[in-house]
């Protein structure tokens, strides 16, 4: 929440200043780039313990850092730092960045740079790269003859074109570091220029500042600003937003404006204007969410060329700029965090206040966004195959893989392919969009070829219109593996592509709606050799009994569409609750999903009034977490904790997605699974109940005789909890004394759906730890991300007019590290995480509502 500065009493320190940061630095980089430093600080540089660049300004920190040239490319294994000066205070150094070999990251050779933004026009004279190693060279052709070029470049680089881009011409990116080339950037065709060019706009200024953004920029447009009138200058911009610096500071009610301008010949843009705002208007930086043992923070919103100090428990810990903030010692939870901005002599009226949560993940990148490769495209086609049913089915589809250059049956990448074999997925669609279903993944496919990744999607539409559920998942399945044994016939008989090139023991199924079972029943009856599965999506799955429907010997993920308008029952879940984490198991169940828009050829499914995210946000969902799991199973890559929530992925709704998470070789003290009652365990050990809490068993699934409700579409037994009042507790003992030490708690939890209506406001529980000594410390479920609230499917989708209520009872994980856990103030006995002895579930909020618990486990980090 935002209160007002002068209610409270926070103690600046003039002579803390944040240090910086710095981006990867890399072997023969012959620059770095710094960021977070105060705007108009001067910045130092040390390489190998020896300060290299002194003193030199660093200007405006955003929108891209500072460059800072180097007096002599790097070299694999030197470290190093950065720090500021400003306003009399030099902050201490920052982290250290140990200068890499690009071809231990990189192999194959540096990544493909990207022209960002896109598309290029006529005219233009600036364009943006990104994508590119920090130090690295970047240049830029136009049919084939070099009209840009840039040595030491940041990760996004801007390039001014001469001569300007004509009509038509095929415009590409190109970099290399230590003289290794990258592939070419995909081709932008130089477009007409827009007519009429739009108007520019401009952020809010404020008075004190000297930066200013304007937008609407059209990309390679010169850019002339005016002050009060008065021409300033003019510019060439790469688009889209650009920022530019005046000097002296704006006095409150300047007039700032710009126009644009693309060919000389043509007219430029009508004016857009802004006036300086006062010092009363500057408002207080937005801040994201701050978690137990953080060293930064990270803005949401802020004035760009803003000074940003902030305060833990009303002493100041870090000032900087945006969009992180370097703090001098880790947040602890619990504690209170004020965040101000200072613009010039210009100090924001409000501060943004909240308080450190135990969990509250960070936003990392986007793991799809790993751009590598050209992608190649072609069609296979391996005749005919008898199925199950006893018909026969054309084995066909199409297949998006890394290549030299873009295009149809161009050839495979090279550099790629002599490292070694490729690892390969199989996507398999559902019985929705006639002929073309199979065509409805490409973007998916297209992202996984760019990070290393063969692709496939199987052609199974002809198998739409005939047989049963069973007979049908089990014909798809077999199409898929005909499929494989298609792909491993081009692999061992030379075929021009994918000859000697498909590690067939990094093999990847993803699998939608039919075809999510179908993925399922595939490694149950795959004989064929040299096959190993590393890892299954099964997307909005049916569960017809075609698969045991016990997934094992691959880690899962389960994507469960909660608005789901065909498979209104959530099958996907049995699959996450029966199967075998090994070596984990994942499921998204994700609010406002319907079944069809993960798929680009398939229509809404949804009917009855129900709220739908945007097709896009679906498939940024599917390409996020589809490309987080397909990286770690086939590339080996440490993305498991965009799967495991520890971190957010860039992109996508988040907040939507509620996440389960098993992994293997923990220690369970109770999944309810043992058979031995509610008063014993699985560790063994006693349990029991206090305080006007009652508890019980129960299955977590449509049938069997004891269900709590028929709010649970799972397959797993869990434990249904209700309290009279907010003392009541369940307690489960350990089988011996644990150090908990550097571990964490994890429970899947759940709102009980009571089966009439969903309650207003979201209820919550106090996880405890009691030590041996019998001290008890407690962190709420608030302080981890809360629960999950049941969403309100009591609608009928799309004429099928369903009788029953198909709002659910869905479990996510909830993680506790322990070092959250509290006894609250001056405790007459102190916690002890060295010796635990129990866990305790106090259902604390006093509104008699039901909690499901499953998976409570002690988990190493």
């Amino acid at each position: 929440m935002e209160v007002p500065r002068e209610r409270l009493q926070l103690r600046d320190d003039p002579k803390l200043i944040s240090p910086p940061w710095l981006d990867p630095v890399w072997q023969c980089g012959r620059a770095v780039v710094v960021r977070g430093f105060i705007a108009n600080a001067t910045l130092d540089v040390e390489v190998a313990g020896a300060i290299v660049v002194a003193g030199v300004p660093g200007g405006f920190p955003v929108p891209n850092g500072a460059l800072v040239a180097l007096p002599n490319p790097l070299v694999a294994g030197q470290s190093v730092r950065a720090r500021q000066t400003f306003g009399g205070a030099t902050s201490g150094w920052s982290a250290p960045r140990t200068a890499i070999d690009h071809t231990v990251e990189y192999p194959a050779g540096p990544p493909r740079p990207g022209i960002n933004p896109a598309p290029v026009y006529k005219c233009g004279v600036r364009t943006g790269v990104g994508n590119l190693l920090v130090g690295s060279d970047v240049w830029i052709t136009a049919d084939a003859a070099e009209v840009g070029r840039v040595q030491g470049a940041a990760s996004q680089q801007g390039l001014n074109i001469n001569p300007a881009y004509g009509l038509g011409q095929q415009v590409v990116a190109w970099s290399a570091l230590c003289k290794d080339p990258s592939p070419p950037s995909a081709v932008q065709t130089s477009q007409p220029p827009p007519a009429p060019l739009p108007v520019p706009g401009f952020l809010p200024v404020y008075q004190g500042g000297q930066q200013a953004t304007i937008t609407n920029v059209v990309n390679g447009a010169r850019i002339t600003v005016s002050r009060n009138g008065v021409v300033q200058f003019t510019v060439a911009s790469w688009g889209y937003q650009h920022l530019i610096g005046l000097n002296p500071p704006y006095n409150q009610g300047e007039v700032l404006s710009a126009t644009q301008q693309l060919c000389p010949g043509d007219p430029p843009s009508g004016s857009g204007t802004t006036i300086v705002l006062p010092c009363s208007a500057l408002p207080a930086p937005g801040v994201a969410p701050v978690q137990q043992g953080d060293t930064s923070v990270t803005l949401t919103s802020f004035v760009s060329d803003a000074q940003i100090k902030v305060f833990v428990n009303g002493v100041k810990t870090g000032d900087g700029s945006g969009p992180v903030v370097q703090l001098t010692q880790p947040v602890v939870s619990g504690s209170t965090v004020d965040v101000y901005q200072v613009v010039g002599t210009c100090t924001g009226n409000t501060v943004q206040e909240l308080t450190v949560q135990c969990v509250a993940p960070p936003v990392g990148y986007d793991p799809s966004a790993l751009d590598l490769f050209p992608v190649g495209f072609t069609e296979y086609d391996g005749g005919m195959v008898t199925v199950t049913s006893n018909r026969t089915h054309r084995i066909d589809g199409t297949i998006y893989y890394p290549a030299d250059a873009d295009g149809t049956r161009t050839g495979f990448n090279s550099r790629l392919a002599a490292l070694g074999r490729v690892p390969i997925a199989f996507l398999v669609h559902g019985r929705h969009g006639g002929t073309t279903s199979h065509l409805g993944y490409d973007y998916f496919q297209q992202q996984l070829a760019r990070m290393g990744i063969i692709a496939v999607s199987v052609d199974c539409n002809a198998s739409d219109g005939w047989g049963g559920w069973t007979d049908n998942i089990r014909d798809r399945a077999d199409i898929v593996i005909a499929s494989i044994r298609h792909l491993q016939g081009l692999d061992a008989g030379g075929d021009a592509i994918f000859g000697g090139r498909v590690d067939f023991s990094r093999l990847g199924l993803m699998g939608h709606s039919r075809g999510g079972e179908a993925v399922v029943v595939v490694p149950e009856i795959i004989t064929l050799p040299g096959i190993t599965i590393r890892g299954v999506i099964s997307l909005g799955p049916v569960n017809s009994g075609a698969s045991s429907g016990r997934p094992s010997g691959y880690a899962l993920m389960a994507i469960l569409p909660a608005s789901d308008g065909d498979v209104v029952d959530n099958s996907g879940a049995m699959y996450y609750d029966a199967g075998d984490p090994a070596p984990y198991k994942s499921q998204l169940y994700v609010h406002f999903a319907n079944h069809n828009y993960f798929n680009r050829t398939w229509g809404d499914d949804t009917g009855g009034g129900l709220p739908i995210m945007a097709r896009a946000d679906h498939e940024r969902i599917l390409s996020a977490y589809g490309c987080a799991f397909f990286r770690s199973r086939l590339l080996g890559h440490n993305t498991i904790a965009f799967l495991d929530g520890s971190l957010l992925p860039a992109g996508p709704l988040t907040g939507n997605v509620h996440l389960s998470f098993k992994k293997r070789d923990q220690t369970t003290v109770d999944d309810h699974q043992d058979g031995n009652g509610i008063a014993v365990n699985s560790m063994a050990a006693p349990t029991t109940q206090s305080a006007g809490l009652t508890a019980n068993e129960h299955p977590f699934s449509q049938g069997g005789a004891g269900r709590f409700n028929d709010s649970f579409f799972g397959n797993t037994i869990g434990m249904v909890a209700q309290s009279e009042g907010k003392l009541g507790t369940f307690r489960s003992a350990f089988d011996a004394v644990r150090d908990l030490r550097k571990l964490e708690v994890w429970v899947r939890v759940a709102e009980v759906y009571n089966g009439a209506n969903v309650p207003a406001g979201a209820t919550g529980f106090l996880l405890g730890l009691e030590s041996r000594n019998g001290a008890v410390a407690w962190v709420d479920s608030d302080g981890v991300g809360g629960l999950p609230r049941p969403l309100d499917r009591r609608v009928y989708d799309l004429g099928k007019y369903y009788a029953t209520d198909k709002t659910k009872t869905m479990l996510k994980t909830l993680r506790f590290p322990i070092e959250c856990f509290r006894t609250g103030r001056l405790p007459r006995r102190r916690f002890d995480p060295r010796q635990v002895q129990a866990v305790l579930l106090r259902l604390s909020r006093g509104d008699r509502r039901a909690l499901a618990f499953d998976d409570l486990q002690i988990v190493q980090r």
